[in-house]
């Protein structure tokens, strides 16, 4: 039975991490080492962490003195230490199914992909689920090569959008530069996922083995509001995109969903402006590339 390593890194989700940790200890994969990290947190988190440090799965406890300020720089030390053949970057703040490891590994040994991840529920703060709608392309088990997955589902809306989901080969770090991907604090696990995939298939399992976790103190939020994240995805589509031969069609829908996105309200004024200022660059972009992006959805020809 090959050994998976389970990362856990963690910033002031004391709320959560009993439930978490739980959850991980849950999993009925037998071979597996914990990884515990954590990044100075100034809430309850270094006791209860400390409360499971003695199980015997648990390999190394590593608790910062001062906050790196990088999730990314978290994934780094843990993955430095990772000795499994497969990987689990369990977030702190969201909650597994006991199942999602032996699922995720029995889809990678089976459609040899470097990456097999599961379908996410969303969740509030307190543990509700949150209703959304699945389109019937995620109502599917599917293995896609890696290139045409990330043409469709990564370089617009990512839809590897829960890290805590994912299972993937340690071989395959080999193509990830991390210190490229602390780069990008908003969208590093974007480009993280894109290094994966270059490298071999996606799996996707359709059953729901995760949960996704929403509220105040989300990253993400705060990027998107300051257009941190669209912007720093085009960094990012302009890094990847000559090695993905994509054609004209393909660049404008990538186009055509970050003109969407940085006209979300959610979006501030000067967000806006300077997300725009970057994108405008793109021979492709524009309000036409956001009809053809809109018609294709809807025609449910390419979704991102």
């Amino acid at each position: 039975m090959k050994k998976v390593s389970i990362i856990m890194p963690n910033y002031n989700h004391a709320p959560f991490l009993r439930e978490r940790l739980d959850s991980i200890f849950a999993q009925d994969y037998a071979n597996k080492e914990v990884i515990l990290l954590d990044d100075a947190s100034t809430d309850e988190s270094r006791t209860i962490l400390n409360e499971y440090a003695v199980r015997p799965e648990v390999k190394h406890v590593i608790l910062n003195d001062a906050n790196s300020g990088n999730t990314f720089i978290q994934w780094e030390k843990g993955l430095s230490l990772a000795t499994g053949d497969y990987i689990w970057i369990a977030e702190s703040d969201d909650v597994a199914d006991s199942r999602l490891v032996s699922r995720l590994v029995g889809v990678l040994e089976q459609s040899d992909a470097m990456i097999a991840f599961a379908h996410s529920e969303w969740i509030d703060e307190v543990g509700t689920i949150i209703p959304r709608n699945r389109d019937k392309q995620w109502s599917e088990n599917f293995v896609m090569d890696g290139v045409s997955f990330i043409k469709k589902y990564l370089l617009g809306y990512s839809h590897i959008c829960n890290a805590s989901a994912v299972l993937f080969r340690r071989s395959a770090l080999s193509g990830v530069d991390m210190k490229s991907v602390q780069q990008f604090t908003a969208s590093g696990d974007r480009l993280f996922w894109i290094s994966l995939a270059l490298q071999g298939k996606v799996a996707y399992v359709a059953d729901s083995l995760s949960c996704f976790r929403q509220h105040t103190h989300k990253v993400s939020g705060g990027a998107e509001y300051e257009g941190r994240n669209i912007i720093q995805d085009h960094a990012i589509y302009t890094h990847v995109a000559p090695r993905l031969s994509m054609s004209r069609c393909e660049q404008r829908m990538v186009c055509g969903y970050h003109w969407h996105a940085i006209h979300r309200p959610s979006v501030s004024v000067n967000g806006r402006e300077k997300a725009m200022s970057v994108w405008s660059a793109e021979p492709l972009f524009g309000r036409c590339s956001w009809w053809m992006y809109m018609l294709c959805r809807l025609k449910s020809k390419m979704r991102f």
